[in-house]
């Protein structure tokens, strides 16, 4: 298996892994598997596991999951069918996956969107200092192809899964297991947020702000790979907030 397949299975495994804490499990359920489709970690026609298997990972009992899977039904991002060679199959299209987004975004509340932006700042700016002091030439390399697959990128669809996955990859490039599941679940619970059409974030500005990263990293200069790391995060929570202010006010 190559680096890159380890790191996708990773990724995965990160997002539907067993549930923490208290609070309405089918919710969180619900949350993690449209994370997972935002990610491109789980993509249309795909079957999801058995209920058995999927309320396994997660840590659920098989009645909970079937509530969140009724759920996503209604959403229109997964559809089952019954009888030989049915189950449970991703059908989530853009507009699904942004109206969903934007009704999370609505029912979060400035200190939890602060919250989290404290907690990406503190993961994202760890992951750059240590991959500008562990890098692997490859890894780096990896680094800079999604900072301009991301200039690239056609859609917000696409920005957004290249932009996930570029940060995803900073924390392998640091060569730290905690960071990187830490980092998977932090970008299950933004990437679709901070890419809703409303905050009009830019494709080639946003891969401008990686490649100088890039740079800081690929010097070994862990102070100016945290600054620009941490800068970047700042000012995009700030950007959500705003979108969220701007939405309590309607």
């Amino acid at each position: 298996m190559s680096h890159q397949e380890s790191v996708g299975l990773t990724a995965l495994g990160a997002v539907l892994s067993p549930l923490e804490g208290g609070g309405p499990k089918t919710e969180a359920v619900v949350q993690r598997l449209s994370a997972a489709i935002s990610l491109g970690l789980m993509v249309d026609g795909q079957q999801l596991p058995s209920e058995t298997d999927l309320a396994y990972q997660l840590g659920v009992s098989t009645m909970t999951l079937r509530e969140a899977l009724a759920v996503l039904r209604q959403l229109g991002i997964v559809h089952t069918r019954r009888g030989r060679g049915g189950g449970s199959f991703i059908c989530g299209s853009t507009k699904v996956l942004e109206t969903t987004s934007l009704a999370r975004l609505q029912q979060m509340s400035i200190q939890e969107l602060r919250d989290l932006g404290d907690e990406h700042f503190a993961v994202t700016g760890a992951a750059a200092v240590f991959a500008a002091r562990r890098g692997l030439r490859a890894d780096i390399a990896r680094l800079r192809t999604l900072a301009d697959r991301l200039k690239d990128s056609a859609d917000s669809v696409a920005a957004r899964r290249v932009d996930s996955r570029f940060h995803i990859e900073m924390a392998v490039c640091a060569q730290s297991t905690r960071l990187t599941r830490a980092e998977v679940g932090l970008q299950a619970e933004l990437s679709a947020l901070l890419w809703l059409p409303r905050l009009k974030l830019d494709p080639a500005t946003e891969a401008i702000a990686h490649r100088d990263l890039v740079d800081a990293i690929e010097r070994e200069d862990d102070a100016r790979a945290r600054e620009l790391a941490e800068l970047h995060t700042e000012s995009r929570i700030r950007r959500l907030v705003a979108l969220r202010l701007e939405l309590r006010d309607r």
